[in-house]
């Protein structure tokens, strides 16, 4: 009889017993993620700008976050956190539980330059990230006085760069910036030397071209467009596949004999890394879904930028091929990487 009830027990076991053998087993590690998954999202996504309001990076993502937060059926909060040439926030969402709750802004400075410029990087673009997509690319643009160029003519502006080497000043938003190495990149394309000057950010750089200050600054369309439009500055040249509707006097850098200029910047959205596959292709669906709004792309089209929707995949490889264009400007101009 006791032989008959130990078998019993052992062919029937409990509820609870069975509950404590899966719970036990390597497999329940997984469990809390897939139910996340299926579910996702089902509570609100911070999204972190590594810059402060009012930026190129800001805007992009405030100018998406309504529409996508419609189509995830959640909302999406802003979070701005400025500093450390953006790697404060960068490394907040690098540490980041990976389930699609924590995402980034990304922008060349902080993905494709940075591994060339910093000692000592606090993370990896490439390997701490799964890419989301692309919102935006943002053509550069060369501005210049008008005593500089008063043609507004690009060659009349390296002719005279040749004739004072190392006397005519540009303005960067600071060392190691984006403004600051397309100047050096300028420079090594057309043989000549510049006086850089660094500043804390783009809006001094252009009040001191304003006053005469510097001659020249590497800035973007979204934020010369206005100034270049009120006849302040002329326009040299702009990083486009085709002159922009709102400048179309002004050439491509194609146009201005030096294609390899020509190259626009981008900022897109990234996740920690791990981040599962189905919660990327919704946040991406959910992007490029937003990216194809009328109202959107009149927003962006007002401020000189293009939608830009990728898959995941496409935008991952652009992030290694920038990083591998802007390693080979920085050793070919010899920049000296910054300690932090």
């Amino acid at each position: 009889m006791e032989k008959t009830k130990m078998n019993t027990l052992i062919k029937k076991p409990s509820i609870r017993s069975a509950l404590l053998l899966v719970l036990s087993s390597p497999l329940a590690t997984s469990f809390p993620v897939l139910a996340q998954t299926d579910s996702y999202p089902d509570r609100p996504i911070t999204l972190v700008v590594p810059m402060a309001p009012g930026g190129p990076a800001d805007t992009a993502a405030r100018t998406v976050q309504v529409e996508m937060s419609k189509k995830l059926g959640q909302t999406i909060v802003i979070e701005n956190r400025a500093g450390a040439a953006g790697s404060i926030a960068v490394t907040k969402v690098r540490r980041a539980a990976p389930d699609g709750y924590t995402l980034l802004i990304a922008n060349a400075s902080t993905h494709a330059i940075a591994p060339s410029i910093y000692e000592k990087l606090t993370y990896d673009p490439v390997g701490d990230f799964a890419p989301i997509g692309r919102i935006v690319v943002s053509p550069g643009i060369l501005i210049t006085s008008h005593k500089m160029a008063p043609d507004c003519k690009m060659q009349t502006f390296v002719d005279n760069l040749k004739n004072a080497p190392g006397k005519v000043a540009f303005g960067s938003a600071g060392t190691g910036t984006l403004s600051h190495l397309t100047g050096m990149r300028f420079q090594a394309a057309t043989g000549t030397q510049m006086l850089h000057v660094p500043y804390k950010g783009l809006a001094p750089a252009i009040n001191d071209l304003y006053s005469g200050q510097i001659d020249a600054v590497f800035d973007s369309v979204s934020s010369a467009l206005s100034h270049v439009k009120d006849g302040k500055f002329c326009a040299l040249a702009v990083q486009s596949e085709a002159r922009l509707n709102d400048l179309p006097d002004v050439p491509t850098y194609t146009e201005a004999g030096l294609p390899d200029l020509n190259n626009p910047t981008w900022y897109g959205v990234v996740s920690p890394a791990n981040t599962p596959p189905s919660v990327v292709t919704t946040l991406n669906a959910a992007l490029n879904a937003a990216l194809n709004d009328s109202n959107v792309k009149k927003t962006f089209e007002r401020l000189g930028v293009f939608p830009a929707a990728t898959t995941p995949q496409a935008y991952g490889e652009q992030i290694k091929q920038d990083i591998s264009a802007w390693r080979e400007t920085t050793e070919r101009i010899g920049f000296e990487k910054i300690k932090q």
